[in-house]
């Protein structure tokens, strides 16, 4: 298509086989899509009214919504309005999102806050609240990936992950 009015920086593909993309743009192939789109294979589309800030970070839930992290924390797509999860994750920015096999959510980012309650900018959402891991890492988590066996791994701008010597 025409691509977007401005900055993209995430990207994910549905379980519908669609492109969906993010990021700080209002257009995206001339169509007011407010952050967030999806591209069919022919044209951009907007998901209800949009996003209300840039979006960082996008994944699919086993059940087919779509998660969105921003500067205002994590919410969620299933076709109706977006809702954020919980209490939200306050004081900082989400910039990575990841599932486990079960549907578990992981956000990282630059927040230390999660549901109302202290954390490292490392964060879990059951389904019904966030809770922290552990005690988290020192600097910004800029990405989260699970391996085949489970194990979560994050990279970023920090120098110790719960409390170990881990550079980045």
């Amino acid at each position: 298509g025409d691509g977007m009015n401005s900055l993209v920086s995430a990207l994910t593909f549905g379980p519908d086989g669609s492109l969906y993309a993010g990021g700080g743009f209002h257009t995206a192939g001339g169509v007011t899509v407010n952050y967030i789109a999806r591209w069919d294979g022919m044209q951009w589309h907007p998901l209800g009214s949009g996003r209300d800030e840039h979006v960082l970070a996008l994944a699919f839930g086993p059940d087919g919504s779509l998660y969105a992290g921003n500067n205002r924390g994590v919410a969620r797509w299933d076709g109706a309005p977006w809702s954020p999860l919980g209490n939200g994750l306050d004081a900082g920015t989400v910039y990575a999102l990841a599932l486990d096999a079960s549907g578990t959510l992981y956000a990282g980012g630059s927040f230390t806050a999660a549901g109302g309650h202290s954390t490292q900018r490392i964060a879990r959402w059951d389904g019904d609240a966030w809770t922290g891991l552990g005690s988290g890492m020192n600097g910004t988590v800029q990405a989260l990936a699970f391996d085949s066996q489970g194990n979560l791994f994050g990279g970023g701008a920090f120098t110790t992950a719960g409390g170990k010597a881990s550079a980045r």
